[in-house]
Order: C-alpha cells, then sequence, then structure tokens
C-alpha cells in the first residue's frame, strides 16, 4: 500500500472534512485545524489519509473516519483504555481487546465508540478499537471480547503512513 495522489484540500471540502473529523472525535478542537494546512493523500481505490502540516493525522477506510496511532495530539481526546503486557503481541496481530488483558480504563465512552488501546509499562498507543460496550459496563466485564480491533501498529495502514514521518 503507497500513496498515490496527494493534495492539500481547499474551501468546501476543508469545512466539510473537518465536520466529518469533528463527528468522528466530539472532543477534537476543529477551531484549530482551520488555521493548518491539510492535504489528502489516496492509498487505495477506497483508503486516504489526511496530513495536518505534513503529519499523519486521520484515516478514511470503509470503517469511517479515524486517527492515525502516530498523531498524540488526536489520540489523546480519545478514551482509553490500558492492558497488561500478555495482552500486547495479540492486540498488535489484530486480535480482538478481551476483558482480562484490561488494566484501566480512562475516560468514559458508549458502545459503537472509537477508543484508544495503550500498553501498560511505556504507555504509547498500539490500537484503536470499537467498543462492544460503554465503559462503565467494560469495567464490571471480566470475561470475554469487549472490543473490535480495527487499527493497530503494525498492519497495512500503519506501515503506509509510518514512512512519512
Amino acid at each position: 500500500m503507497s500513496l498515490r495522489h496527494r493534495h492539500y484540500l481547499k474551501g468546501r471540502r476543508t469545512q466539510e472534512t473537518l465536520e466529518e473529523m469533528k463527528n468522528a472525535i466530539p472532543s477534537l478542537d476543529i477551531d484549530d485545524l482551520k488555521e493548518r494546512q491539510i492535504e489528502v493523500a489516496s492509498l487505495d481505490t477506497d483508503k486516504e489519509i489526511y496530513l495536518v502540516e505534513g503529519k499523519p493525522a486521520f484515516l478514511r477506510t470503509e470503517k469511517g473516519l479515524f486517527p492515525t496511532l502516530v498523531n498524540r495530539e488526536m489520540i489523546e481526546t480519545l478514551p482509553t483504555i490500558t492492558v497488561d503486557a500478555g495482552a500486547v503481541s495479540h492486540i498488535c496481530n489484530g486480535s480482538a481487546l478481551m476483558a482480562p488483558g484490561i488494566v484501566k480504563i480512562r475516560g468514559k465512552f458508549s458502545k459503537d465508540s472509537i477508543v484508544a488501546v495503550d500498553e501498560e509499562t511505556y504507555g504509547k498507543t498500539i490500537a484503536l478499537v470499537k467498543a462492544l460496550f460503554g465503559s462503565e459496563e467494560m469495567v464490571r466485564t471480566k470475561k470475554g471480547r469487549v472490543a473490535t480491533n480495527f487499527h493497530y501498529v503494525g498492519d497495512k495502514l500503519w506501515k503506509a503512513y509510518r514512512n512519512l514521518l
């Protein structure tokens, strides 16, 4: 997967994209983004990456619009689930998030929300997941799958934009 076509967003398309980003991450301050240069690059026929001042910020796939794992500014606005060291290799291979691996939940979220997954030792974000339960119910869950993994360190999308750093 490689970058194909790259161009700056202008006018109405910029505003529409910023509104879509705000819908994807309600805590995002789009007023700050309005002042920055935003580019879009095609990765495949159905995948795009949005770059803010040349740095990978958002991805658009069939799953919707979501932040990249390397954009700390965007990731820090998301609720976070911290997992133990035993869960890291499974998550970085695309496995779903299982309740026994959860160490801590920060922030409130509802079912189907995008949530960042951090590893316990260094606090690095290793994946983005879609919650199968709200945060309050997830805290009470002791076994089974609690979130679907859709973007993780080492996947094809990560490898495609990691080269832009």
